[in-house]
């Protein structure tokens, strides 16, 4: 079903500057936007999970905190790590980086290091979260408490940031595919049932249903690897119906949607693939765009009355 296909043209076609400038435009305001009303609500909400943290055993919010401040330390690498590569080596990647380029090695960079700290942490798990324990030892209740309030509290902002993200890309979901479109599949024509379709509706529902979600298991959101499985799989189930339908309804007839939503599958390990961005710090804001760029890639490739096309990424970008 051309899914492997539809994520390589996706990371080519997510790569390019266009799509980059586009996440950034989209991503900055929404940010600072969140940034601001999380500054104002800050102390409402930390009151509240504050309060639901003194519900939780002690050894459990222990567990919960190291394994936050494990997330908080991996994130720190990162960020350090990819700015000493760039202090460092400003001279070699300047030379060797042509210009344009720079902003598709940069994150290309930024996924890499992501991803090693990753595995290294993965690796080494039982170290990073005995260390983390240590630490957390020294700290009477109180303070562990008020701590992992603040986690939480960050964490709910960082959910309104994504679901807000997903709503505004899906906005301008059609001029953005269409230039995919023109480069990638030429022969393709606008679908007769375009117009009667709405599927905002759709992203609005599920939305409101990922926060009611998001309230209701909170109380798993102490349970250490849980609660990075729960939040994932409550980010691929946010974009699965609403950026497949949005991607789908420029050029597919209602039979090739109805075939294609067979294919659940398929559905899911993109959302799937797509949440994990949502981890990794600043490749976050190209999450939706990815998610819209392979979905469409892959309702292209497996439209029946519709030839594969014959550019390469490359000559896409």
């Amino acid at each position: 079903m051309h899914f492997t296909e539809a994520l390589l043209r996706g990371i080519a076609d997510t790569l390019s500057w266009r799509v980059i400038r586009s996440a950034l435009m989209t991503g900055i305001p929404l940010a600072i936007l969140w940034l601001g009303i999380g500054y104002l609500l800050w102390q409402p909400v930390t009151d509240v999970t504050a309060a639901v943290i003194g519900w939780v055993p002690f050894s459990i919010l222990k567990a919960n905190g190291a394994f936050l401040l494990a997330g908080f330390v991996w994130f720190t690498a990162v960020l350090v790590t990819f700015a000493l590569i760039v202090a460092l080596f400003h001279v070699p990647i300047m030379k060797f980086v042509p210009e344009e380029r720079f902003e598709h090695f940069s994150m290309l960079l930024l996924l890499l290091i992501s991803l090693a700290w990753t595995l290294f942490i993965f690796l080494n798990w039982d170290f990073v979260y005995g260390e983390v324990m240590k630490v957390l030892t020294w700290f009477p209740f109180q303070t562990l408490q008020e701590g992992v309030a603040l986690m939480l509290g960050a964490l709910f902002f960082y959910n309104l940031f994504i679901v807000s993200m997903a709503l505004v890309v899906l906005l301008y979901h059609k001029p953005f595919l269409h230039a995919l479109q023109k480069d990638d599949y030429p022969a393709a024509t606008l679908a007769q049932e375009y117009k009667g379709r709405h599927f905002l509706p759709i992203a609005l529902r599920d939305a409101v249903m990922f926060l009611i979600l998001l309230i209701l298991f909170f109380p798993l959101f102490f349970v250490p690897f849980i609660n990075i499985l729960i939040q994932v799989f409550f980010w691929a189930w946010l974009i699965k119906d609403s950026y497949f339908q949005a991607a789908a309804s420029l050029y597919a007839s209602d039979e090739e949607i109805k075939m294609l939503k067979k294919h659940q599958l398929v559905l899911w390990g993109i959302a799937f693939v797509t949440s994990m961005l949502n981890i990794l710090p600043v490749v976050n804001i190209l999450a939706p765009f990815f998610a819209l760029i392979v979905y469409f890639h892959w309702t292209m490739l497996n439209r029946p009355h519709l030839p594969v096309p014959v550019t390469t990424p490359e000559a896409a970008e």
